[in-house]
């Protein structure tokens, strides 16, 4: 059974499954796609253990009917590779490498790809999509600053969130290391009450040697 986006999400970026985040990257990507005038588009993350990249978000694949979800991209591979690689945002004529995209019941195929990367402090989160089917259509260079834009708040979105859970971590870890210090000493206390005296003094003295002038 495939993995779902949500499943990805949480696994690859720390996302939890339906939470806000995860409605504000649809909500943001789908917005810059409708921008771009992109019929389809994806969101693919970097998978750092197999050097490659991930789709875990699709927009607009009704008509072409296709299920990227799960699927890997080679960093070597395409236009979309090639934005992952140089942090930039790269427009062009889609290769089936690209996006694996397949004709269209009318029988289009895709015209026109852009990528932009999803980076903060030079780390590569992962890389969005857009694909037109129109004939003669080019993104231009306005419409790339634009998604290069979309992709940087994406990231940051992302960004947040990890931080927020490692914090969250933290303080658990935290509290969790107090709580075994209380119960070691609950226990020190019911069972050598008068090494008491001794034991507090150790520990002012840690605390003293750990904030110096405290």
């Amino acid at each position: 059974m495939s993995a779902t986006t949500g499943e990805l999400l949480e696994t690859h970026l720390g996302v939890r499954p339906a939470s806000s985040i995860e409605a504000g990257l649809r909500l943001l990507v789908s917005t810059g796609l409708q921008v771009l005038g992109a019929d389809e588009g994806s969101l693919l993350v970097l998978d750092d253990a197999t050097d490659s990249l991930l789709f875990v978000m699709q927009f607009g694949n009704e008509k072409s009917n296709t299920n990227l979800i799960g699927e890997r991209l080679s960093l070597r591979d395409g236009l979309t590779g090639l934005a992952a690689v140089t942090r930039e945002v790269k427009i062009g004529s889609p290769i089936y490498r690209d996006l694996r995209q397949t004709e269209r019941a009318d029988g289009s195929a895709p015209e026109a790809v852009i990528a932009a990367p999803m980076v903060v402090d030079d780390r590569l989160i992962g890389v969005i999509t857009g694909v037109n089917f129109t004939t003669g259509f080019r993104f231009d260079s306005e419409l790339g600053r634009m998604f290069g834009g979309i992709a940087v708040i994406a990231a940051l979105l992302i960004d947040q969130e990890q931080r927020l859970a490692a914090l969250s971590d933290a303080v658990s870890m935290r509290g969790a290391g107090q709580s075994e210090i209380a119960n070691r000493l609950a226990s020190l206390r019911r069972q050598w009450p008068e090494a008491m005296a001794d034991v507090m003094a150790i520990m002012r003295l840690i605390g003293n040697l750990a904030l110096p002038g405290s």
